[in-house]
């Protein structure tokens, strides 16, 4: 009796901490404290912004070269080109060069081991590979995170819709999602590529594009089913009950809180799944269904797939880029899956 006594204060004790350590915070500032806690979280964390930190600066300083790389203002052969990317100081004729360009060669500089001019070499082509795994990071990155967040707001609204009327419609929507889950999603893809290569080839990264698209019309499944479970426990729930009785329109019901309370879950989808997207599209470029006109490390690992024992160089820096890449995702996702785990102890 008396240990019994002795343990309820210290349970409130550690109860009235918890909600002190939380008194003014939201919910993100909650899930980064609980985060901070795993340290394999918090390197996939700083691994995740970092790449996309990169992504975001290799799209500008593109973005700008394409603008105003061509200016040539003192005449030089290499800029006619545009063997590098530039930056045009506005005003001035003058311009600081920064990196070959990605899709241009210098004649020359085929197949060179990393060496001072070329940190990571050249490849057969005579591409620096440095430059191709700097700018390929931005599409790789976008093909991963677009794909993914898509096909998850697909599958939530799906859930969320199916979920809350139930009925005909419901059983509709679960037969159609046991077809597509049944159907071989890689094959597919390679059926798809196939078909639409020759269409979308005229747009750089245009076949990505597509493949993007389908992703997310085959995709949606998985998370349609998590969203609807939360949705069924929810929607009998007291303050629904009570935005029904104040005359709440069903669609206001479904986005203004029924989808937000069942957020948690699909984050962490999600996450996990970016990896997996990434891994995906890789893997098409790697069997020789990539798009050659675009930069990304997919198709640059497939073009030198061949070459590993010969040139090591040229395949490790998109494989290693890869690997960081679902490294940072995967262990950010299972930090998220704890740190949104409302059994959690909070702070």
């Amino acid at each position: 009796m008396t240990i019994l006594s002795e343990a309820i204060p210290e349970r409130e004790a550690r109860i009235l901490a918890e909600i002190k350590l939380v008194e003014g915070s939201n919910l993100w500032a909650i899930v980064m404290r609980r985060m901070k806690k795993s340290q394999m979280g918090m390197i996939g964390f700083y691994i995740v912004v970092s790449l996309i930190f990169m992504a975001l600066v290799a799209f500008i300083i593109l973005q700008y070269d394409a603008l105003f790389g061509l200016n040539n203002p003192t005449n030089d052969p290499y800029d006619i080109l545009n063997y590098y990317v530039e930056i045009w100081i506005p005003g001035t004729e003058k311009y600081i060069r920064l990196i070959a360009h990605p899709r241009y060669i210098i004649p020359g500089d085929q197949t060179l081991a990393p060496n001072a001019n070329y940190p990571f070499g050249t490849d057969t082509r005579g591409f620096d590979i440095l430059s191709r795994t700097f700018f390929g990071s931005s599409l790789s990155l976008i093909l991963g995170i677009v794909g993914q967040i898509t096909t998850s707001v697909l599958g939530m609204v799906i859930g969320a819709v199916s979920g809350y009327f139930g009925g005909f419609f419901d059983d509709i929507v679960q037969r159609l999602n046991e077809v597509i889950s049944a159907m071989p999603g890689f094959i597919l893809f390679i059926f798809v590529v196939a078909i639409f290569r020759d269409i979308a080839s005229s747009i750089p990264g245009g076949l990505y594009m597509v493949v993007i698209v389908i992703f997310a019309l085959i995709g949606w499944g998985g998370t349609s089913l998590i969203v609807r479970a939360k949705i069924l426990s929810l929607k009998q729930t007291e303050f629904i009950e009570a935005e029904r009785a104040l005359g709440a329109k069903d669609a206001r019901i479904i986005f203004r809180h029924i989808i937000p309370n069942s957020l948690s879950p699909v984050i962490v989808i999600t996450t996990l799944g970016i990896a997996n997207t990434i891994i995906q599209i890789a893997a098409l470029a790697f069997f020789g269904l990539g798009d050659a006109t675009a930069v990304t490390w997919g198709d640059d690992l497939a073009y030198h797939r061949d070459n590993l024992l010969t040139y090591w160089w040229m395949p490790t820096w998109p494989a290693l880029m890869i690997f960081i890449t679902i490294l940072g995702f995967n262990l950010m996702g299972d930090a998220l899956l704890d740190a949104l785990d409302p059994k959690q102890a909070v702070g």
